[in-house]
């Protein structure tokens, strides 16, 4: 009898100790893909192609943008926000020129970035490969935004090293936005994050035509953008 009790209170020591294993097992949760700490910056190179429709003009820019987070605040629902300075120069210049902010929102569950009065759900945590979210549910798309309406956001691969332009990281997370296409419409959206960096690659697409519908999209839009941007630089200030 004393030696089934003795086995009893083993096997529940044994139970309990497993327990407590279980639950200090670090897991990784994916926040170092989001960069919040006050000071850190990347510098972007940025191609972009605009096609105006009035004109029918194709402008096409090379520029470089750094984004630099500047403090952190309290936004208007109350949470723990970062403002982030966008500026821009020309290749080659020295000087940078302040265009534009948004903040964004770092939280257990997910990452936002309220850019323009437009709020997207840009991440989430912790990231998995064929994970899906709708990251512009907070967006009214109507309008000139139009084409960010049913956007389903999908990691495509997770915690994979990537060579982007060059640079080495070893850690990457890529997210397929929206790749949608249609006679008239092309709509693409593509951006990799690196741990301890954040945003290290996007590129944007959205083109119109009602025409040339045998040509590549980019003889034939005639509406529209082209976007893309690589990290060329980062670091704390």
């Amino acid at each position: 009898m004393k030696y089934i009790k003795l086995l009893f209170l083993l096997t529940i020591l044994v139970i309990v100790s497993c327990k407590k294993d279980s639950n200090d097992v670090d897991v990784d949760f994916g926040y170092e893909y989001i960069a919040d700490q006050k000071g850190a910056y990347v510098i972007y190179h940025v191609d972009s192609t605009i096609y105006n429709d009035f004109t029918q003009e194709v402008t096409r820019t090379s520029l470089e943008i750094k984004e630099f987070i500047v403090e952190d605040f309290t936004d208007n629902l109350g949470r723990s926000a970062q403002r982030v300075e966008r500026y821009k120069r020309a290749i080659g210049d020295t000087e940078w020129e302040l265009f534009r902010t948004y903040y964004i929102v770092k939280g257990k569950r997910n990452a936002e970035r309220i850019d323009e009065n437009l709020r997207y759900v840009n991440f989430v945590f912790p990231p998995k490969e064929n994970i899906t979210w709708k990251g512009n549910r907070f967006i009214d798309a109507k309008d000139n935004n139009k084409f960010l309406d049913k956007w389903e956001y999908r990691f495509t691969s997770v915690d994979v090293p990537q060579t982007i332009k060059g640079i080495d990281y070893p850690e990457t997370a890529t997210i397929l936005l929206r790749d949608n296409e249609t006679v008239i419409e092309k709509v693409f959206a593509k951006e990799t994050y690196a741990k301890g960096i954040g945003m290290v690659y996007k590129e944007w697409w959205h083109l119109e035509t009602q025409k040339n519908f045998d040509k590549p999209w980019e003889e034939k839009a005639e509406k529209g953008f082209i976007l893309k941007m690589y990290a060329i630089e980062h670091g704390m200030e």
